[in-house]
């Protein structure tokens, strides 16, 4: 069906959008690929809550319907009265990102004439254009991946980097928070990211976490000569905010706790006020790597090769052991991949990434 499609009379897209944040970040790239290559079209992007409020004021997205999948989605007939719904919207393409049967489904039963995406899971009978996986898919970065499948589609495709924007409410909620924990403006700000909604596995020990977070505010402090000039501030998504408190517990000097306490929004605009943001490898990290903030990832169980941060200014921080990546939410053994990993390996990567910030070879 591709021969057959004329950019200048597609009117509507539907875009599904990745499942994860991370991966809604690493799709950036591709969306604006789509939106060069259909510079007129109204690009709509179906979305699960928070990718949705994530990418709801990205410039390639015109408009975003919520894929409410734990509530009014649920289910066989909630699946039925999202695709009615999308049906009366008269799309001229569906371009999937996801590789779920699902998602394929969904846009099947919508009756969108044209239906784009990888053909996996056995769903290439429900695409108009079921594109094959690119040769090596399991080590090519997930940035790549999602490039490799629009590149049939958008011949002209020139490589964007992952774009996020922050918005101006964004910024308003960010700064009323900061306000209201005493965060005094123009600080160095350490932003701290101890969680992984993924699973346990992925996340670096709390004290270490903490230790980590006291040497380098106390070497900000000592830099600066004040202690007013350096602050550390936990963040975590909703259900974390244990993790953010045991760890602020454990630090000598005193965090601002933001976990479970900042919309996506809010939680760009404080990401992007930090100095270094020291992370698991989890979908804040790509925000901060997308809003050029310095990033130190400490990498367990997951593929560094195929999820690292994308844009120069970063240092992944983890302990080859044999049996990483194995991609487990939780670890069977005693979490070699993460107890090797020292404190001052990450203080170091800390300094490293402030002076001179590394460009790495994974993504060129």
């Amino acid at each position: 069906m591709l021969e057959k499609l004329n950019p200048d009379r597609v009117r509507r897209i539907l875009v599904r959008g990745p499942n994860w944040v991370g991966d809604a970040v690493m799709c950036t790239p591709a969306l604006q690929g789509i939106r060069q290559t259909f510079p007129s079209a109204d690009i709509c992007l179906l979305a699960r809550p928070a990718v949705a409020q994530l990418l709801q004021n990205h410039p390639s997205v015109n408009d975003t319907i919520v894929y409410e999948h734990q509530a009014q989605h649920a289910g066989l007939m909630g699946r039925l009265r999202l695709a009615m719904n999308l049906q009366t919207m008269h799309f001229d393409l569906a371009i999937l990102f996801p590789n779920a049967l699902d998602a394929a489904i969904l846009t099947f039963l919508a009756r969108i004439p044209n239906r784009y995406g990888y053909a996996t899971d056995g769903r290439s009978w429900l695409l108009t254009d079921a594109i094959p996986l690119p040769q090596g898919a399991k080590t090519l970065h997930q940035v790549h991946y999602y490039e490799e499948l629009i590149r049939p589609l958008c011949s002209e495709y020139s490589p964007q980097p992952p774009l996020l924007q922050v918005s101006s409410d964004d910024e308003r909620q960010a700064a009323e928070l900061l306000f209201e924990h005493s965060v005094r403006m123009n600080c160095s700000i350490l932003g701290l990211n101890p969680g992984s909604m993924y699973g346990e596995a992925k996340r670096w020990l709390p004290k270490r976490f903490a230790q980590a977070a006291d040497q380098i505010v106390e070497g900000w402090v000592t830099q600066e000569h004040s202690e007013s000039r350096a602050q550390c501030i936990i963040v975590g998504a909703p259900g974390e905010e244990t993790l953010g408190h045991e760890i602020a517990s454990f630090m000598r000097t005193t965090p601002v706790v933001l976990t479970g306490k900042t919309s996506l929004g809010a939680l760009k605009a404080v990401i992007k006020q930090c100095r270094v943001f020291l992370t698991n490898d989890t979908g804040p990290m790509h925000i901060a790597n997308a809003l050029g903030v310095p990033v130190v990832a400490v990498f367990g169980p997951t593929d560094h090769k195929t999820t690292a941060p994308f844009v120069p200014g970063y240092v992944i921080v983890r302990t080859p052991v044999e049996c990483s990546p194995c991609l487990l939410r939780e670890c069977p053994i005693d979490h070699p991949c993460m107890t090797g990993v020292t404190v001052d390996q990450v203080v170091t990567a800390t300094e490293q990434v402030l002076k001179t910030p590394p460009v790495s070879s994974l993504h060129r």
